[in-house]
């Protein structure tokens, strides 16, 4: 961990694995130190008249100043002896395998002995380890978060919700967000602890707009002038800047008084152009061409314009205020301010479309060549090489799917046309995993049916993910079909081809299981964990874990049961991202805590995994955890929240077609009805639940928790008929193995 940090702190990498995702170096590192920079005395004055303030949100639109206004604040922190660190985010962070680690990493850079995954014991919420873990920081410390806007993920602003309900008192968090982020703000700002500055006030004042261009002293502003630049800008920082690297030009000074322009982007647009054209012939094709480019570094610039000299180039750029900053300490990452390059890359696509396809053309070329994957996929999509696009995805998804970021394969995906797809079944058998575990059920039909039909034709043999795609749709009878075909006893898998095997591995072991053949299940549980071993997957290891926890649960082991889960908490660190990874593990998870009544551990567990449990697992992983979770809440006689746990599950259920766990909901209320002593009301609702046309071969382990039979036994006991239920226990002997839940 000390080396990581070191590596962040120096820049010397680009990207670093961490665990099993891709730290990001530069985005620990704050804007560089601004020359002539104003200083905002106001603002800071602001910030000291709310001394109980413990997060601070600076938001407005793009180019009001609130990265610099952060790194003034930074420094300021710094000089009082706090421990600072940095960190922006952009729109890949929603995927959580890729925020989790950056986060893990930020706590490492304040401590490095700081533990990098929570504790298992008590399955805490994430926020509750970073709030320890800032708690024990020695000296008061300020967190600042740049492009706040982006993170849009449920789970990820209720991290920081819960992050700033309870942030210790040695401990600030400085936000900047374009817009005001959904994290319980209006709570904290009328209890004291929060204080949000909107984009009024961090527009400059006319005595900080005086003070901006008296340190441009070659411009010789009047008086007048500035007051008209005050008035056309209203202070906007961006624009500022604009005009003074743009009044060098007589035609800029002679249209302040009549410069008439909406605001706030046509004037950017306006003052850019104008910038650009005081600039040489070369510099300003640098400008417009590296425009489209979401990080510079020299090699890339040099490929994407043709010209060399890019080192140079960009050093001078950032020297001179051009809305260029350094991402490294060795200056060889380099990033325009989001306002300046979409105000350049609209000029080139005006000016010149080709210009700027061609320009993402060779972005997209110099980045495929360079092994960066995202950046490959998003300048290839910008330039319309769909061909490029889909190859690198599928090139690419042979590790997202297996590592279960398959909310980065669904966001990319969907920007590429159906047709380039359509012609690599390799790539729709990827996106397909994405859709199936994602319950994405309108995208996944159309791949479902290419699949079908390549295997018509033999073309392809897609027998796992399709056999995933049937129990998705929980249609049982296919996905047991298919698994039966895949050859499992193989020892030379790796890579993609092992995660595969070792999911089917997984289903053929839940087939077994469903048919009490534990034996067969735990070999075959075995084989699919050597499998996930071999292809380093996290995700089918998840599911493998769950599996392995449910055949000690079922065959009375529970103690066994919580050992197995409680290990893999504490030894599997891949699965502790709230991922889809993880989901199936800590669905079985919950279902083992309520059996053992840790009625505690499970609440937290189910807290802190509620929505990737019901968003992203199978009907039965799903069903045992919300069944639980009922049960639970009826154990703590909180009945109201049970019956919400109860609407969920059926809502999940109708929106996935689910109707196996439609009749799991049903009888549950059949025996909450019993349990509370309301027999004809029991009777009522059993009357409305139609039974399977015919019972199939096995029964799953979410049946245990809801099954029929079980139903109609303890309607049977409590309506007096004790000859009727035995006669159906001894039927229902030979079906299932006995759980506590079943009782």
């Amino acid at each position: 961990m000390r080396t990581l940090t070191k590596q962040i702190d120096t820049g010397r990498v680009a990207a670093e694995p961490f665990g099993d995702s891709v730290l990001c170096p530069h985005k620990f590192f704050a804007p560089p130190s601004v020359r002539r920079a104003v200083e905002r005395s106001a603002l800071h004055q602001r910030l000291l008249s709310h001394p109980d303030a413990r997060v601070i949100v600076l938001q407005g639109p793009a180019g009001h100043g609130k990265s610099t206004a952060l790194q003034q604040i930074k420094q300021a922190c710094e000089a009082e002896g706090r421990i600072t660190a940095w960190l922006s985010f952009d729109e890949a962070d929603n995927d959580p395998r890729r925020f989790f680690p950056h986060i893990r990493a930020l706590v490492s850079k304040l401590d490095p002995d700081a533990e990098i995954d929570p504790p298992p014991a008590r399955s805490r919420r994430r926020s509750d380890w970073m709030i320890e873990c800032l708690r024990r920081l020695e000296r008061p410390t300020a967190l600042f978060l740049d492009e706040f806007q982006t993170l849009t993920a449920a789970e990820l602003l209720r991290f920081f919700r819960e992050l700033i309900e309870h942030l210790p008192e040695n401990v600030t968090l400085y936000v900047g967000s374009r817009s005001v982020p959904e994290i319980g703000l209006s709570r904290a700002v009328v209890e004291g602890r929060a204080l949000l500055i909107p984009a009024e006030e961090l527009r400059f004042s006319v005595d900080e707009v005086r003070a901006f261009f008296s340190n441009a002293s070659e411009l010789a502003l009047s008086g007048v002038e500035v007051e008209a630049i005050y008035r056309q800008t209203e202070g906007w920082p961006a624009a500022l800047q604009l005009f003074r690297l743009s009044l060098g030009r007589r035609s800029v000074r002679e249209s302040l008084a009549a410069l008439d322009v909406d605001r706030p982007r046509e004037l950017a647009d306006y003052l850019t152009d104008n910038v650009l054209a005081t600039q040489p012939p070369d510099v300003q094709d640098f400008l417009l061409r590296t425009a489209v480019l979401t990080r510079l570094t020299a090699p890339l610039c040099e490929a994407v314009t043709g010209a060399a000299g890019a080192q140079s180039l960009l050093e001078l750029l950032e020297r001179s205020g051009l809305f260029l900053r350094s991402l490294d300490n060795e200056m060889r990452w380099f990033k325009y301010h989001g306002l300046f390059s979409t105000c350049l890359a609209d000029q080139l696509g005006a000016r010149d479309p080709e210009a700027l396809v061609d320009a993402h053309r060779r972005a997209a070329h110099w980045h495929r060549d360079a092994g960066m994957h995202a950046e490959t996929v998003y300048h290839a999509i910008a330039s319309q090489d769909w061909d490029l696009a889909a190859d690198t995805l599928d090139v690419w998804a042979l590790q997202l799917v297996p590592d279960g970021q398959l909310i980065t394969l669904e966001r990319w995906a969907s920007q590429i046309p159906w047709e380039a797809i359509e012609r690599r079944p390799a790539l729709i058998v990827k996106i397909a995993w994405a859709y199936v575990f994602l319950h994405r059920r309108g995208p996944l039909k159309p791949l479902q049916e290419a699949l079908e039909r390549m295997e018509h034709d033999n073309r392809l043999r897609p027998d796992v993910v399709l056999s995933m795609a049937a129990i998705s749709s929980d249609d049982l009878a296919e996905a047991f079909r298919r698994v039966r075909r895949v050859r499992l006893e193989r020892d030379d898998s790796d890579g993609y081809t092992a995660f595969e095997l070792g999911a089917a591995g997984n289903l053929a072991a839940y087939h077994a299981l469903s048919q009490n053949r534990f034996d067969d299940a735990a070999h075959l549980i075995e084989l699919a964990h050597e499998h996930s071993r071999r292809g380093s997957s996290p995700f089918s290891g998840g599911y493998n874990i769950a599996l392995a926890a449910s055949v000690s649960l079922l065959q009375g082991d529970l103690q066994g049961a919580l050992k197995r889960c409680r290990v893999a908490a504490r030894e599997a660190r891949p699965l502790l991202d709230r991922s889809v990874a993880a989901a199936a593990m800590n669905a079985c998870y919950l279902w083992v805590l309520y059996e053992a009544n840790e009625l505690d551990t499970a609440e937290a567990l189910f807290e802190r995994h509620h929505d990737i449990i019901v968003e992203s697992t199978l009907p039965d992983f799903a069903a045992v955890a919300l069944l639980s979770m009922v049960r639970v809440c009826d154990a703590r006689g909180n009945k109201a929240q049970a019956d919400e746990r109860l609407d969920e599950m059926e809502s999940i259920a109708r929106a996935n077609g689910w109707t196996r766990m439609l009749r799991e909901v049903g009888w549950e209320r059949v025996r909450r009805a019993l349990s509370s002593g309301h027999l004809a009301y029991a009777q009522t609702l059993a009357a409305t639940l139609m039974p399977p046309s015919e019972p199939p071969p096995w029964m799953l382990f979410a049946d245990d928790l809801g099954d029929p039979v079980y139903g109609a036994i303890r309607l049977a006991i409590h309506g007096g008929r004790a000859e009727h239920a035995q006669k159906l226990l001894q039927q229902q002997s030979g079906r299932s193995a006995p759980t506590r839940a079943c009782g």
